[in-house]
């Protein structure tokens, strides 16, 4: 098997971004029916930051040119894919969720950045 590409990374991004996506969507709906508008939100952070958290935690053993394809990727999703959480939830549990993606993929490009040697522009 091949180093992964860039375009790997772009495929995996889409993988594990757009379709746990739908699970969080079930789940806040879900919730949103059983318990109400507050609990929804509450589901929505919880279930997105388990998400970006395992992302992460795998990210740390790809290559270079997989994790800059996943981000790069990243950076497109979060621009272009429409917000709907602001129709299931609160807006402020909308707000928090687009902070803690922005929050994640600045992670993610601080793993890249350490992995590409350009570490001392972090403070190293």
């Amino acid at each position: 098997m091949g180093t992964p590409t860039i375009t790997n990374g772009i495929v995996r991004a889409i993988f594990e971004i757009a379709l746990p996506s739908i699970a969080v969507f079930l789940g806040v709906v879900y919730a949103q029916t059983a318990w109400g508008d507050v609990v929804a939100g509450f589901v929505f952070l919880l279930l997105t930051g388990i998400m970006l958290l395992s992302i992460y935690i795998s990210a740390k053993y790809w290559t270079k040119t997989y994790t800059a394809g996943f981000v790069l990727a990243g950076l497109v999703l979060l621009f272009i894919s429409p917000d709907i959480t602001s129709d299931l939830v609160h807006p402020i549990f909308g707000h928090l969720g687009t902070i803690l993606i922005l929050g994640f993929l600045i992670l993610m490009l601080k793993l890249l950045g350490e992995k590409l040697g350009i570490g001392t522009v972090w403070g190293k």
